[in-house]
């Protein structure tokens, strides 16, 4: 068994916190996991990729071409990384988008959602547009959307480990006042797919 899962968005998004909720959930599945994470600024905004690999793995890294999942917490930033995408990728695609400020000064411009969908499609059909900031945002906590996609992961995704398993590794990694906001997120995204 291998799964690796391709994780993209800016900072601030979470996207190191699902890895950690993923890799913790894993290794108390007694399923081998490693991790990486690579930022493109230093701060808030700047572009975030993570690595999670499960199974019969080696290497942190996944190689080009070879995501079983991507999860895009951001749409344009599952453009930039499509290169780890092949035709049986599944991507979960966040549908809000964070408009840079390059766009907000007129110097540059933001691609339409049904565009970015389309350039996804050149490479795999298997895309799930969500808006899982509205949902998180409807329970009144904007910064559990990365949360939100872990539940739409655990319902479309064959992962090697247990709902109850990411509930008990979603404690673990997060501080107690968030744990109920966080476990009603999680099962709001795994409902709603």
């Amino acid at each position: 068994m291998r799964l690796n899962i391709l994780i993209a968005g800016v900072g601030g998004q979470g996207a190191l916190t699902i890895a950690s909720i993923l890799a913790r959930a894993a290794l108390k599945s007694k399923v081998n996991v490693l991790t990486a994470e690579t930022h493109g600024m230093a701060q808030r905004g700047g572009s975030v990729e993570v690595h999670v690999r499960m199974g019969n793995v080696f290497s942190p890294l996944i190689p080009l071409c070879d995501a079983d999942v991507m999860i895009a917490l951001e749409p344009s930033e599952a453009l930039r990384y499509s290169n780890y995408l092949n035709e049986r990728s599944k991507v979960i695609l966040n549908s809000r988008p964070i408009i840079p400020p390059s766009v907000t000064i007129g110097k540059a411009e933001y691609p339409e959602l049904d565009l970015i969908v389309d350039e996804l499609k050149k490479v795999t059909h298997d895309i799930h547009v969500v808006d899982a900031s509205s949902i998180a945002e409807k329970l009144g906590a904007i910064q559990a959307t990365n949360v939100v996609v872990i539940g739409m992961l655990a319902k479309l995704v064959d992962l090697p480990v247990r709902y109850k398993t990411l509930e008990e590794a979603l404690k673990e990694v997060l501080p107690e006042k968030l744990h109920e906001i966080n476990l009603k997120a999680l099962k709001s995204g795994y409902d709603a797919v």
